[in-house]
């Protein structure tokens, strides 16, 4: 009877919950909007207030990269296991020169023999996000990797997080997955609303036993690092407010998630900042900034409490991140497509949807994937260039379409360059790559900035793949009628993109031995026939054009590899 009465007071709850979100137009919702446009980087949060069932929420059920966030569930988890008897907390491990290896934190300066509980490997990894300790503790989930990573994960799904996955150990390239969510997310993967939920089960002490709630409860007051939702809440204005968080964070990345009690309010919250141009570390990140300053905003709106200095980041800075096959890196460019003049207000469809500036026309990120073993030839580097359609972005590339696996595979010797185009926008706008010599300049910051980072000796350019995808023609065909590298680029791939300027890609096509490889679907089919019967007499087996029945999202990963293993001699990998 106990179990059917919280089953009803949980729906209820979610019931009340769902009619008490904030409205997408709220002043709060602006005031979050502002912060994030103040700050930089891409934001996602969601805070619930535990007495009354109000939720206010930002991209709430975006995934994110979790950091050391996901130790919280790989903590929740390892105390289920000990409610079921599979694993003793009081059982000592002896810390070894293997177990060193691929970990951070204080433990990495302990000597070999030294020994510790378990769940003193719980706290460390909690309170002090300790990497060896987390490693200690996730390995003996399982008897396999692959079993310590189901046991968590499935646990995680029994508590309704659908969206939220451990995905490797700590610092272990050799156990990374090869798979999108292991290549874009790296050790996690969470929504804020995902969160919400593993909190509220905390609080309510449903996640697990009430007593191991509790003990979770306390390991999380603890923790060590407070510079984000417990910045700039006004401990002084309370008779009592306490966190209980867990930490996150790798450079683009910050995350923090917790329970703010106090006797004002109780409120479960989830803050993710990603794709943040700031890489340098400290309190004054602007990534964790923007984190604190969302808290501080959320306390602020519960409670009816009302309440620096800004800095310079170095934008030009990359983010390098370890995968099978190689490693990608993000970095924002003056040379990008966007911030735009003709963008500078927005953009308005002819159907009325309006696209403001941020975050849309306000990101000029690059994503440089450089495979293993990548060689800059004697007449310089080998590049892939892709423009993604609409309704999406480069990291949104780097995890759907494929790119990174179909290079490896086919060993392809080139640096592949996802270019941000309009963000998460219905427009085919190129931005400055319709400008006149707009895409050699991109090229030449790409080149500069992979010098400066030791990838490459020269900013000499060997051959360009351009590429597109629906949207992504645009651009693609004004780089080659007006980007003043044509005559480098000796291959084009147009991924269900033939829409207009079929002139641009004729004259390029014709202006040489140059291929066009193209696939299209059926609302396609009128306008690739009829290129393809254009150019027939003179560019002959120089157009590869195939009709797919396959979803007009899957185009780009079911043709990918192919059209990869067809570019030989130097665009391939000795």
């Amino acid at each position: 009877m106990r179990i059917s009465i919280i089953v009803l007071l949980t729906l209820f709850s979610l019931a009340f919950a769902s009619q008490a979100l904030a409205s997408p137009d709220s002043a709060w919702v602006s005031e979050i909007r502002g912060l994030e446009m103040t700050y930089g980087g891409h934001l996602g949060m969601m805070a619930k207030d535990l007495k009354t069932g109000e939720i206010i929420s930002y991209n709430a059920t975006e995934r994110f990269p979790t950091a050391s966030v996901i130790k919280l569930p790989v903590m929740a988890a390892f105390f289920s296991l000990v409610e079921e008897g599979k694993v003793d907390p009081a059982a000592r491990v002896v810390l070894t020169t293997e177990d060193k290896k691929p970990g951070s934190g204080i433990l990495q300066m302990l000597s070999d023999g030294k020994s510790l509980t378990l769940v003193d490997a719980v706290r460390l990894m909690i309170v002090l996000s300790d990497n060896t300790a987390t490693n200690l503790v996730l390995d003996r989930l399982g008897d396999t990797h692959e079993a310590r990573l189901r046991n968590v994960n499935e646990f995680l799904v029994k508590r309704g997080l659908h969206n939220t996955r451990i995905l490797n150990r700590l610092y272990s390239v050799a156990t990374k997955q090869n798979s999108p969510e292991g290549l874009r997310y790296g050790i996690g993967v969470s929504t804020p609303e995902d969160m919400v939920t593993l909190l509220e089960g905390l609080y309510r002490k449903t996640l697990d036993s009430p007593a191991s709630c509790d003990q979770m409860l306390e390991i999380l007051k603890q923790q060590f690092y407070g510079d984000m939702i417990p910045r700039f809440l006004p401990v002084a204005d309370c008779k009592y407010l306490q966190v209980a968080h867990k930490t996150g964070g790798i450079q683009e990345t910050k995350a923090d998630v917790g329970l703010i009690l106090s006797d004002r309010a109780d409120i479960a919250i989830a803050i993710f900042v990603d794709k943040h141009p700031d890489h340098v570390e400290g309190d004054e990140n602007l990534a964790t900034l923007l984190a604190a300053r969302v808290a501080r905003s959320a306390w602020n709106h519960f409670t009816g409490i009302t309440g620096s200095t800004e800095r310079k980041v170095n934008a030009g800075h990359v983010d390098w991140n370890g995968v099978p096959g190689g490693s990608w890196g993000i970095y924002r460019s003056p040379a990008a497509p966007f911030p735009h003049p003709n963008r500078a207000k927005g953009y308005t469809r002819r159907n009325g949807t309006f696209y403001p500036f941020f975050p849309h026309y306000a990101d000029s990120s690059i994503v440089v994937f450089v495979p293993k073993g990548f060689m800059e030839l004697a007449g310089g580097s080998n590049l892939i260039v892709h423009f993604h359609g609409h309704m999406s972005d480069n990291l949104a590339v780097l995890e759907n379409d494929s790119m990174l696996q179909a290079m490896t595979a086919q060993k392809v010797n080139a640096l592949l360059v996802l270019v941000q185009g309009p963000y998460r926008s219905r427009d085919d706008f190129g931005g400055k790559m319709e400008d006149e010599g707009g895409f050699k300049r991109l090229i030449e910051d790409v080149l500069a900035t992979m010098q400066r980072e030791g990838i490459v000796k020269t900013t000499s350019v060997n051959r360009i793949c351009v590429s597109g995808f629906s949207g992504g023609y645009r651009p693609a065909a004004f780089v080659l009628a007006k980007g003043g590298l044509s005559d480098k680029v000796t291959d084009l791939f147009l991924f269900d993109a033939l829409y207009a300027n079929q002139e641009f890609f004729r004259d390029w096509l014709l202006g040489g031995t140059r291929r066009v490889f193209g696939a299209f679907t059926e609302h396609l089919e009128k306008e690739y026939n009829a290129f393809a019967a254009e150019v027939r007499d003179r560019a002959g087996g120089r157009v590869s054009f195939t009709k797919t029945s396959v979803p007009h999202d899957a185009v780009p990963r079911t043709f990918i590899a192919s059209w990869l293993s067809q570019l030989d001699g130097e665009w391939k990998l000795e």
